[in-house]
């Protein structure tokens, strides 16, 4: 196998493995079914997160290249910066079901909404794909293999995103929770909190 060959093989599988982390699929799914979105708006700000995290991931690996670092440390950083706003977000869920709010005012829900997005897609695009860095800034990179291997990545993470997303969502759709109904924020505020403590404690394990 070439060296390309094998670069390309690696960034696939990191991508895969990358998108198993729940932080990146199951917090889209209790957040959809929490804020009342339908599965395809679930899957678009999915899609829109994806490509944000791909392209900071590449853009983030160019500009190590580029400076001449050969170590990722900073990416461990910024992953902690999303942990934070997971961990936020989960405080924020907690207060709404401490508040009793959010469903039963239409001014509460639209405002939940927004910091929900904003929250999600900042923690996710924050949180990039370490492993695949020093592939990137490997050295007599050309721009061609860079974009074959960014394609690999965005094509992958995404794909593996909205498949676990899809099937994840179906499935819960058919079941009636309704302790789940009754305490949704409750259950996703605890859940999004420790998704973002395991970040800023121990990191996503990829790096």
């Amino acid at each position: 196998m070439d060296t390309q060959s094998f670069s390309l093989l690696a960034v696939f599988t990191i991508a895969l493995f990358h998108t198993l982390i729940p932080s990146h699929w199951l917090c889209f799914v209790l957040i959809g079914r929490s804020q009342g979105w339908r599965l395809r708006h679930t899957l678009a700000v999915a899609a829109v997160t994806g490509t944000l995290h791909v392209a900071f991931t590449v853009g983030l690996g160019l500009a190590l290249g580029w400076a001449g670092h050969q170590t990722v440390r900073d990416p461990e950083a910024l992953e902690r910066i999303g942990g934070f706003l997971l961990v936020g977000l989960g405080a924020l869920y907690l207060f709404l079901h401490v508040a009793r709010i959010g469903h039963h005012h239409e001014a509460d829900q639209a405002r939940t909404n927004r910091a929900a997005l904003a929250a999600l897609m900042l923690a996710v695009t924050l949180s990039p794909c370490s492993a695949a860095i020093p592939i990137l800034v490997a050295p007599a990179r050309t721009g061609l293999q860079v974009a074959l291997i960014g394609s690999v990545l965005f094509v992958t993470t995404v794909g593996n995103m909205m498949l676990l997303i899809a099937l994840t969502a179906m499935g819960i759709e058919k079941l009636q929770f309704r302790f789940f109904d009754r305490y949704e924020k409750l259950i996703l505020g605890i859940v999004l909190a420790a998704f973002g403590a395991a970040v800023i404690l121990f990191g996503h394990g990829h790096g």
